[in-house]
């Protein structure tokens, strides 16, 4: 079959990878990587630009406009595309692309998420009080308002999160001391908005199939995003610099499976199929708080794939339990490999590709090919192990490049073990332009 994925930024490189080796032709919209993504036999396009706001085919004047929608040149790209490419099956994980999708019957086979699931993930009012109904907690409602310029801060805690009711933006944590950059978010846009208290805990994720129905649990993992979602963080590579990943204990795990099982249940019934993540948030008081749901993979996603191509695009569409079966009862650790150049305007470094064949690792996200080397393009990458992670790979990795493995306690600036001090400066512009300065 030809096979196109349409995602976000490096959603599918396993699956994609799995698929060429079945003897599929693969092609994807993911543009940042073409060299890397060539050397696994995988096509990447350029007609249908995953960052469509960071082209000229789009005036960032209209990005208010489409609200959640891709603008109507990317229509016409797309069915241009799948006539050009004599396209089969596309694969949808681009939540944008979702409407777009189910605008007509384009003539080919389509997995996607039902235009009623895909509002879990892009509207968030919609996804709080859907978690609502199902019986999960969520974090206290402060205020809302149907303008973000015009917050009333007078009465708000010292920290609160802001979220856009029905747009698909990120949610941000706010200081008052910050407060004037409440402003700035959106790019610089008015929306609708509520805002929520601040759950202090331990931030968790559990990863699932749904499909058509169906589902299955895969992974489990804490996943402290805290520094990377605050207003002074806006550039990308802020999360390589400030997050860390680790396993959940058992008690822990099974207490975040068990409390969003009717949650999915009742997802199942809004139909679609597609991988997913749900974010809660266990609380200082033992309780979970339910923060979002992703109806998609995560970004720079390198999990390995069980089974051949053919055998897990059969269990991911008809047999989701074939996955979850695959999964349970396992370990997939992660770690961060970071640069100290992250957030200096120079984040490119080498990395060494060759160790992933050596120790037999899953390919790593988000790598360019570049005068014949392997680049590690935002200056940090996410490595998934099987069982544990491999210290004598994270070894020579620290040898063989300026890459270093971040546990949650580095000094970006001195790049020097430091766990009195962390504090650190990091200066840039977003996509529109704005001066931003980060303070951890």
């Amino acid at each position: 079959m030809n096979i196109l994925f349409l995602e976000m930024e490096h959603q599918n490189l396993q699956f994609m990878k799995k698929l060429v080796e079945s003897g599929h032709n693969v092609y994807t919209n993911q543009y940042d990587s073409p060299n890397y993504l060539k050397s696994f036999g995988i096509t990447a396009l350029e007609e249908i630009p995953y960052m469509i706001w960071a082209t000229d085919l789009v005036d960032i004047k209209d990005y208010e406009k489409y609200h959640n929608n891709l603008p109507e040149i990317i229509y016409d790209r797309f069915e241009q595309v799948l006539e050009k490419y004599k396209i089969d099956l596309v694969i949808n994980t681009y939540p944008i692309a979702n409407e777009m999708i189910h605008s007509k019957d384009w003539g080919v086979d389509i997995v996607t998420c039902s235009p009623e699931a895909v509002k879990l993930e892009t509207e968030k009012m919609f996804a709080n009080k859907f978690a609502r109904h199902c019986g999960i907690k969520c974090p206290n409602i402060l205020q809302t308002g149907n303008d973000n310029h015009n917050i009333n801060a007078e009465k708000l805690p010292d920290e609160y999160v802001i979220k856009p009711m029905i747009d698909w933006v990120s949610s941000t944590m706010m200081r008052k001391e910050y407060h004037d950059k409440v402003k700035e978010l959106y790019g610089g846009f008015s929306k609708s908005y509520y805002l929520e208290e601040v759950i202090k805990g331990l931030e968790t994720n559990i990863s699932y199939i749904m499909s058509d129905g169906e589902w299955a649990f895969t992974f489990s993992e804490h996943c402290d995003e805290s520094k990377a979602k605050q207003v002074w963080n806006v550039n990308p590579q802020v999360w390589y610099a400030n997050t860390t990943i680790e396993e959940l204990e058992p008690d822990i795990d099974k207490k975040v499976r068990d409390n969003v099982v009717e949650y999915l249940n009742q997802t199942a019934k809004l139909g679609g199929t597609y991988e997913g993540s749900i974010t809660q948030m266990l609380g200082e008081d033992g309780e979970l708080y339910f923060l979002e749901n992703n109806c998609r993979p995560y970004v720079n996603n390198t999990f390995p794939i069980p089974y051949t191509g053919d055998e897990y695009l059969d269990a991911f569409r008809n047999n989701p339990k074939k996955i979850g079966d695959w999964f349970e009862g396992r370990k997939f650790p992660k770690i961060v490999l970071q640069s100290p150049k992250i957030g200096k305007g120079d984040e490119k470094c080498v990395y060494p590709f060759h160790l992933h064949t050596k120790y037999n690792i899953a390919e790593p996200t988000p790598i360019e090919i570049i005068d014949d080397k392997y680049i590690a393009t935002k200056g940090g990458v996410v490595v998934v192990f099987e069982d544990e992670i491999n210290m004598d790979f994270i070894e020579e990795v620290e040898k063989e490049s300026e890459l270093r493995a971040y546990f949650g306690n580095w000094d970006i600036e001195s790049y020097k073990y430091n766990s009195i001090n962390k504090k650190f400066l990091i200066q840039g512009t977003n996509k529109w332009g704005d001066n931003y300065v980060f303070m951890g």
